[in-house]
C-alpha cells in the first residue's frame, strides 16, 4: 500500500530517529569497550616464599651467625695461646743461647784442664826422672864414701837404697826432688778430676738446652696447627653463613617483589573499575542523548517538524560533566600520586647492594669505604646507601634532597605525619638521641612496609617499618 505523500515527511522523521538511536547504541557500546579495555595486560606473579621458607632461612642464618662468633672466640683464645706459646718458644731459645754459652765455657775449661793434665804429667814425668838422675849420681859421686862403693858392689842395690844411711842422706840433701815428685802427682791427680767433671757438666748442659728447644718447638708448632685447623673451619662456615644469608636475601627479595606485584594489580585493578565506572556513566549519558533525540523526534512528528534542534542541543550542554573525578586534595606540593611514583622509583631496585655513601640523583654509584665497619672494601660495591634512595626516589618528582639523613628530615617537608597515619612516600627516620643523631632513613610503601637500604653486605628490600632498626624518630611528608 503506497502512502500518502503527506506521510512521507512522518516516516522520514522516524527513520532518522530509528538512524539516530543505534547510532548512540553504537557510540555507547564502543565508549564501553573502550573504557573497558585494561591498561596492562598482567604479568606473570613472580615467585612468592612462604613465611616458613623465610623463617627457616632467618634461623640457619642466626644459627650459623652464632656458630661464626663462637669459632671467632676460639681463634682469639687459640691466638692468645700462640702468642704466649711464642714467647715461651722465644724463652727457650734465650735458655738455649745460654746454655751454649755456658756449654762453650764448660768446653773452654775441659781444654785448659786436659791443658793442665798433660802439663802435671810431664811435670810428674820430670820429677821421677829427677830423681833417677839423682841416684844416679849419687851412686857414683866421689864424695859419697863407702856408701857409693858399697851401692855399686852390692849385689842388691834396693836393699842398699833402704839402709838408713842412705835415707838419711837422701833427707838431709835431696828433700826438694821428692816434694817435686809428690806436688806433681797431686797436680796430675787434681786435674783428671776437674776434666772428668767438666766433661759431665758439657754433656748435662747438651742434653738441656736441646730439651728445652725441643720442647718449645713442639708446644708452639702444635699450637700453630690447631689455629690453622680453626681457621680453616671458621672460613667454612663464613662461607655457609654467606650462603645463608644469600638465600635469605633472595627469598626477602621475592617477597618484596610479590608485594610489589600484589600492590601494581590492585593499582590495574582499582584503574579498570574506574574506567569501568567512566564507561558506564558515559553509556548513560549517551542513553540520555538517545532519550532526549528520540523524545525530540516524537514531538517534531507531532507538531510538524518544529524545533528540530532544540532538544539535541540541551542534551549535549552537560554530556562530560560527570564524566571524570575531582583532583584528589594536595598539601603544598604533595599529592598521593607524587609519593605513590616515588614509591614506585625506589622499589625498581630492590635486590641492588648496600654501598656506603652511594647513590646520588640519577640512580645507584660506586660507595665509599669505611674502615673498622662491615664496609671497608665498598668502593667496589655499586649501590645506594639510606639517604642516597631517598634522594634517587624523590628526584624523579622534583625534589633534591641532600646526600644526609638528618637533613632530609627537615628539608623534605614540614608535616611530620604520626604512625598510622603513613602515605606511600612518606620518608621515616631512626636516631640514637634528637634529630642531630639521625642515622637511618626508609621510604614508607604501604601496608605497614618500607623500602630500604640497610647497612654494608645487605641490599635494597621491603621491610615492617616498625622492625627495620631501634630508635624511631619521626617521619616527614616531602613536597609539604
Amino acid at each position: 500500500m503506497v502512502l500518502p505523500a503527506a506521510d512521507q515527511p512522518g516516516r522520514s522523521r522516524r527513520r532518522n530517529a530509528i538512524r539516530l538511536t543505534a547510532s548512540a547504541v553504537a557510540a555507547a557500546s564502543l565508549a564501553f569497550c573502550a573504557y573497558a579495555t585494561p591498561v596492562v595486560a598482567a604479568p606473570k606473579p613472580p615467585p612468592n616464599p612462604t613465611d616458613q621458607q623465610l623463617s627457616s632461612a632467618a634461623q640457619q642464618k642466626q644459627q650459623l651467625a652464632q656458630q661464626v662468633g663462637a669459632l671467632s672466640a676460639q681463634i682469639a683464645q687459640a691466638q692468645s695461646r700462640l702468642r704466649t706459646l711464642a714467647a715461651q718458644a722465644e724463652l727457650a731459645e734465650q735458655k738455649y743461647a745460654l746454655a751454649v754459652s755456658k756449654l762453650a765455657q764448660a768446653k773452654d775449661d775441659a781444654a785448659k784442664a786436659q791443658a793442665e793434665v798433660k802439663a802435671a804429667i810431664k811435670a810428674s814425668e820430670k820429677a821421677h826422672a829427677n830423681l833417677t838422675d839423682f841416684v844416679h849420681s849419687s851412686y857414683t859421686a866421689s864424695n859419697v864414701g863407702s856408701s857409693g862403693v858399697d851401692l855399686l858392689t852390692a849385689t842388691d842395690p834396693t836393699s842398699l837404697l833402704q839402709g838408713g844411711d842412705y835415707q838419711s842422706y837422701i833427707s838431709s840433701h835431696h828433700l826438694d826432688v821428692l816434694s817435686a815428685l809428690n806436688r806433681a802427682d797431686v797436680a796430675k791427680s787434681n786435674a783428671d778430676a776437674k776434666a772428668k767433671s767438666l766433661l759431665k757438666l758439657q754433656q748435662r748442659l747438651t742434653v738441656e738446652a736441646q730439651q728445652a728447644q725441643q720442647a718449645a718447638q713442639n708446644a708452639y708448632s702444635a699450637e700453630k696447627a690447631e689455629t690453622v685447623q680453626l681457621n680453616a673451619s671458621l672460613a667454612a662456615n663464613r662461607q655457609a653463613l654467606a650462603t645463608a644469608q644469600l638465600r635469605l636475601a633472595t627469598l626477602n627479595n621475592q617477597r618484596s617483589k610479590f608485594l610489589a606485584y600484589q600492590e601494581e594489580q590492585r593499582r590495574i585493578a582499582a584503574e579498570k573499575a574506574r574506567l569501568a565506572e567512566l564507561a558506564r556513566e558515559r553509556a548513560a549519558e549517551l542513553a540520555r542523548q538517545q532519550a532526549a533525540a528520540a523524545a525530540a523526534a516524537a514531538r517534531n512528528q507531532n507538531h510538524g517538524g518544529g524545533n528540530s534542534g532544540g532538544g539535541g542541543g540541551g542534551g549535549n550542554s552537560g554530556g562530560g560533566g560527570g564524566a571524570s573525578n575531582p583532583p584528589s586534595g594536595s598539601m603544598g606540593g604533595w599529592s598521593s600520586s607524587l609519593g605513590q611514583a616515588a614509591a614506585n622509583r625506589a622499589l625498581r631496585w630492590l635486590g641492588q647492594p648496600y654501598a656506603w655513601a652511594g647513590g646520588n640523583y640519577n640512580g645507584p654509584t660506586y660507595g665509599v669505604d669505611s674502615p673498622g665497619t662491615d664496609g671497608w672494601n665498598d668502593h667496589t660495591v655499586y649501590g645506594f646507601d639510606c639517604s642516597g634512595l631517598m634522594m634517587y626516589a624523590w628526584a624523579g618528582e622534583g625534589l633534591y634532597l641532600p646526600h644526609y639523613a638528618a637533613s632530609q628530615y627537615y628539608d623534605a617537608g614540614s608535616y611530620h605525619p604520626s604512625p598510622g597515619n603513613f602515605m606511600p612516600g612518606d620518608l621515616l627516620f631512626w636516631s640514637t638521641g634528637g634529630a642531630d643523631s639521625i642515622h637511618h632513613v626508609a621510604m614508607y610503601i604501604g601496608n605497614g612496609n618500607v623500602v630500604q637500604a640497610p647497612n654494608s653486605g645487605d641490599v635494597v628490600k621491603v621491610t615492617p617499618w616498625d622492625q627495620v632498626d631501634w630508635g624511631y624518630f619521626g617521619a616527614t611528608r616531602p613536597l609539604t
